[in-house]
């Protein structure tokens, strides 16, 4: 009876040296998944991942999406609840470029691309292969309390009601705008008002880089400044007297809160689908004398459309022999670029997404197959 524990120990060794792969007695990927792109439904008998379950983080526009997509992954592949972190594109794209390992998050739901900057971080900190793909079209949408008068914007004037200095008479001087018709003779007689998210919010990021940036692009006196070190933060710095209000995460609920309790006149800052979830309290208002709506944005001739994607990172993928960092990212990648999920009628526009267009679909199908390198 002595040799049973060395053949234990044999049978033991045996199994961790076999793929797992070859271990799983599990069916097989469910129909549509891209070959390759997905793993058994159940785990390896020999686990060797080091955490046990997704660590997805990002944006709170993104986490009714990013929960449809769990659902599935759960009910497909058996596998654990994810742990879910929504703190916002810019905090969570740093976090999940801040290293590798089974501390550092898997996942980014992102409302904004990422930038260089973002990306040469993640360079910098090891995390070398990092992979972007599209889910469907957005937009950043202005709003007032429903009821109120909804006027049309422009870049220009949100930029002329929030900065903190703007130029007049060839110097810059403190906001002194309180009326949106001072921003633009065709806007009504109403206090100016702006609510928008806190610093770390993909839509801020939006927010400044398409409204603030984008209304003083071709500003004389911004044009004469010729380092971006200092033409950006005279684009995008706030006033503080009161008249801009900066709300942290959970923005959208906030947002709206606030927005019942403010005069007419006010605006609010928000996501495509947090509007069409809450079309009873607010009403949108045309950017550019057009009107976002399904055919503007799909056709980008709302100015403000953006487009949602996740990122992941290959060097938590586990192998075909179970190791590394978790299980269910090569999974996840598949389940969002079937058509029953980002396609036309697919379970992304039911949640207010916009689907992208057949050859734009076909490339994200092709990132996901082919485990594509972002370049920002």
């Amino acid at each position: 009876m002595r040799p049973a524990p060395l053949a234990i120990a044999a049978v033991i060794c045996w199994l961790v040296a076999t793929p797992a792969s070859a271990q799983s007695t599990g069916p097989e990927a469910p129909a549509g998944a891209i070959p390759g792109a997905g793993e058994s439904r159940r785990p390896p008998s020999v686990d060797l991942s080091d955490r046990g379950q997704l660590l997805i983080v990002g944006s709170t526009t993104m986490e009714a999406i990013t929960d449809a997509i769990i659902k599935r992954l759960i009910r497909d592949y058996v596998m654990p609840q994810p742990t879910e972190r929504f703190a916002g594109t810019r905090a969570d794209i740093a976090a999940f470029c801040a290293g590798v390992g089974p501390e550092y998050p898997d996942i980014v739901a992102a409302s904004d691309r990422m930038g260089r900057g973002e990306f040469n971080s993640c360079i910098e900190n090891k995390v070398l292969d990092v992979i972007e793909v599209a889910i469907g079209q957005s937009a950043v949408v202005v709003v007032t309390k429903k009821g109120n008068p909804a006027f049309n914007v422009t870049p220009r004037m949100i930029y002329y009601a929030a900065a903190e200095d703007v130029p007049i008479n060839g110097e810059f001087t403190a906001n002194p705008y309180k009326s949106w018709k001072e921003t633009d003779k065709g806007a009504p007689d109403l206090p100016i008002r702006v609510i928008i998210p806190a610093q770390g919010s993909g839509t801020r990021g939006f927010f400044d880089d398409h409204f603030m940036q984008g209304g003083c692009r071709h500003v004389k006196e911004i044009d004469a400044i010729f380092a971006a070190a200092d033409r950006v933060p005279r684009c995008i710095k706030l006033r503080d007297d009161g008249l801009v209000t900066e709300l942290a995460e959970p923005f959208e609920e906030k947002a709206l809160d606030s927005l019942a309790k403010a005069p007419p006149g006010a605006v609010a800052i928000l996501p495509w689908n947090i509007y069409l979830d809450n079309r009873d309290k607010v009403d949108a208002m045309p950017v550019g004398g057009v009107l976002p709506t399904h055919e503007s944005i799909a056709e980008y001739a709302y100015e403000m459309a953006t487009t949602l994607r996740f990122y992941f990172k290959r060097a938590h993928m586990r192998n075909n022999a179970g190791r590394g960092v978790v299980r269910g990212i090569r999974e996840f990648m598949a389940e969002i670029v079937k058509e029953e999920a980002y396609g036309e009628g697919g379970y992304f526009e039911t949640l207010g997404l916009i689907a992208l267009t057949p050859e734009d679909r076909r490339r994200q199908k092709q990132n996901v197959r082919r485990l594509k390198r972002f370049e920002p």
